[in-house]
């Protein structure tokens, strides 16, 4: 995995949420991951924390944090992010940076309350055998959770005629897994699955994207995948 991937597109790459678009996107990601993740304690790894998005709903939630990733321009946003959340917050626990790639830092992990990721894992090499040891890191009732840009779906179709449009792009370096292959997916626990953006990526308004998402009709084109530890 190329360390530098998410490097050049860090400085835009929150504009995306400021679309109508993104915006009604994030909003429904964001409503299924944090209505699924619940862990029974304060201690949470973050794998992919990006530009902090999901860091600061974390903190804010009160877990105490190890946020990690491979991009050192995504991390230095997040840094920010965080840094002006807890002026304003003083009472957080304090978030931990660690820059690294996740495949080359499993033997160094502690154990964890939650391990919790975001559109990361289509861009880990062999996943599955990378969520087996991770679900090992977890101590007893504490859940893994994982968000992904699901395969055969508008989605997926939008981002490969990106790539058909752009070969640097970095979803040419993603891959696109089915619900059904994530499902099938051998960690410790049987997989609860959520599914959500029932709408294209060419919808024109926001109110016509929330209708669809309520409809529910075909391939979702984003699936959040949990395992828990008995």
């Amino acid at each position: 995995m190329n360390k530098a991937l998410f490097d050049p597109v860090a400085a835009h790459y929150d504009s995306w949420y400021d679309t109508e678009l993104g915006s009604v996107s994030d909003q429904v990601e964001r409503h299924l991951a944090q209505s699924m993740f619940k862990a029974p304690g304060p201690k949470v790894l973050e794998i992919g924390c990006g530009t902090g998005q999901y860091t600061s709903w974390l903190v804010q939630e009160g877990y105490e944090v190890t946020a990690i990733d491979i991009s050192g321009e995504m991390m230095d946003l997040a840094q920010k992010k965080i840094a002006a959340l807890q002026e304003t917050t003083p009472q957080t626990k304090p978030v931990h940076w660690w820059h690294a790639d996740i495949t080359e830092i499993l033997d160094q992990l502690e154990t964890y309350d939650g391990i919790f990721s975001m559109t990361a894992f289509e861009f880990v090499p062999e996943p599955e055998k990378v969520l087996q040891k991770l679900f090992n890191h977890l101590k007893p009732g504490g859940c893994l959770l994982i968000g992904l840009i699901a395969g055969e779906s508008a989605w997926s179709d939008y981002y490969e005629e990106a790539v058909r449009r752009k070969p640097d792009s970095v979803f040419a370096r993603a891959a696109l897994y089915t619900k059904e292959e994530i499902s099938s997916w051998q960690i410790g626990a049987p997989a609860e699955i959520g599914e959500c953006l029932f709408f294209p990526p060419n919808i024109q308004t926001a109110a016509e994207a929330l209708l669809l998402e309520k409809k529910r009709e075909g391939n979702p084109g984003f699936v959040v995948a949990k395992w828990t530890k008995g």
